[in-house]
């Protein structure tokens, strides 16, 4: 997969997140000013590309890009930290383990 492909992909897999309301998400360069909520739990996104590397060799070389889907989770100051473990374990159960098309992700922490 390429780079842009990789990224579409998992902008759609966090859309497709009913953990948090979407207007809580901030995504990578969106095209609209993000402002967190006033109140309760915002999420921001961001997808770290690691060193590809040479994985095999048929008819042409097999690159794999490894990498990583960041989410954090953000709440208010002195609001406590139970709400925000509580949106990490439907998150982690959203991510891990799941692929599309060449995409694989594997354990969430």
């Amino acid at each position: 997969m390429k780079y842009e492909e990789i990224r579409r992909v998992i902008t759609a897999r966090m859309r497709a997140f009913s953990g948090i309301t979407q207007d809580c998400i901030a995504y990578p360069n969106q095209t609209d000013v993000f402002e967190p909520p006033d109140e309760g739990l915002w999420c921001r996104l961001n997808i770290q590309f690691g060193q590809a590397f040479m994985a095999g060799m048929a008819d042409q070389p097999y690159t794999r890009k490894p990498g990583q889907i960041v989410v954090q989770c953000f709440e208010r100051v002195r609001a406590g930290c139970g709400s925000l473990t509580m949106l990490a374990d439907p998150l982690e159960a959203h991510f891990a383990y799941w692929s599309s098309g060449d995409l694989d992700c594997l354990e969430a922490s």
